[in-house]
């Protein structure tokens, strides 16, 4: 199997300042914590929880091929655009080293992205899964287990992407 992908998550876990790990885990983590709380209290029988978990997993496809789609088209605009903020960007030094190599605001971008896309797939291939095997499974608190996974990795790449747009936004006008 290809896990050189580990290494590009073991790169973003090592860029990461203390306040986007709370934004981007912990309050995604507060999130799924609060629907499966919520999910989990809601009177129903299995077919419910199932049904629930059936519709937000196709959302969630649908949603990750919109994010997949967009973070590469942004990749593909950072790596192949010469113009003066991204040359700017590709030399200012920031103070995150991976390993002894001092990285550029540029190759921060590019790991964010990248790993964005990275975790977009992953969820996508989970939702597949789900879609697959939900019929299989017997316990309520798997399926909303499952729930709040989904949740909580959804709810991880949006706020990941929001901060991700929000960057690329001020490379663009420069502050």
């Amino acid at each position: 199997m290809n896990i050189e992908f580990l290494l590009l998550v073991a790169d973003y876990f090592k860029t990461l300042s203390k306040r986007d790990r709370n934004l981007d885990w912990v309050l995604s983590l507060i999130i799924s914590i609060v629907c499966f709380i919520i999910i989990f209290k809601t009177e129903g029988c299995i077919d419910q929880v199932r049904d629930i978990l059936l519709k937000f997993s196709e959302s969630v496809v649908s949603l990750c091929g919109v994010l997949i789609g967009f973070s590469i088209a942004t990749i593909t605009i950072l790596v192949s655009t010469n113009s003066v903020n991204i040359e700017e960007i590709k030399n200012k030094k920031l103070n995150i080293y991976i390993g002894n190599q001092q990285i550029s605001l540029f190759d921060l971008m590019i790991i964010n992205f990248t790993y964005s896309v990275v975790i977009e797939g992953l969820l996508l291939l989970f939702n597949f899964i789900i879609t697959i095997s939900a019929s299989k499974i017997q316990s309520i608190t798997m399926l909303n287990a499952l729930n709040a996974i989904n949740i909580l990795i959804i709810s991880h790449i949006i706020l990941l992407t929001i901060r991700n747009i929000v960057n690329f936004y001020f490379v663009l006008i420069k502050k």
